[in-house]
């Protein structure tokens, strides 16, 4: 058995990242990152006390970013360097329509003035970096990985920073029109 085939007898061979124990090691970070949160609970809220609705925000925040580094490092100890991915065609289509649709979401909401460019902006530089992400992760060596590299410092990366810095500006815009409206000075 050679090609795809092998890969998918092996993937379901190992089975270590399907079942209910891969569910209940996932809960499992979940619930040690809350009672760690809980832990230093005193501390976090005596620094961020008068803050309101922000506290949780900030809270979630730090819940979340110590499940992701338990996570990283579990997945990256268990998980295969080689797998089957089903609807791969698909993910990728996927991926390439919601960067066209926040690119044009973007020029739409420029075009008619509003604040919603600040997101749409925004989330078209994070899907830019995603893709730029995956496709040099995922490309098999040699010219393939050279094509992936070239196109994400060439393309991707230069208009993810582009829309970056376009989403900052018009969020510095939009501050200061709201302080500007805020304060109308002496």
């Amino acid at each position: 058995m050679r090609g795809p085939e092998a890969l998918a007898s092996l993937a379901a061979a190992s089975g270590r990242l399907t079942g209910p124990h891969f569910i209940g090691l996932k809960l499992g970070v979940v619930l040690l990152a809350l009672v760690l949160i809980l832990r230093v609970r005193r501390r976090l809220l005596v620094r961020v006390r008068g803050l309101g609705w922000r506290r949780l925000a900030i809270a979630c925040g730090a819940a979340s970013t110590l499940f992701y580094v338990a996570w990283i490092l579990y997945l990256g100890g268990t998980m295969p360097s080689v797998t089957v991915a089903y609807n791969w065609n698909t993910a990728w289509l996927a991926l390439d329509a919601f960067e066209a649709l926040s690119a044009l979401l973007t020029a739409v909401f420029l075009f008619r003035n509003s604040t919603l460019a600040i997101l749409t902006a925004t989330a078209f530089s994070t899907s830019l970096c995603i893709d730029a992400l995956f496709d040099v992760t995922t490309a098999q060596q040699g010219p393939p990985l050279l094509t992936a590299v070239l196109e994400a410092v060439l393309v991707e990366l230069p208009f993810a920073a582009l829309s970056a810095v376009l989403a900052a500006k018009l969020l510095a815009a939009t501050t200061h029109r709201n302080h500007a409206r805020a304060d109308p000075g002496p």
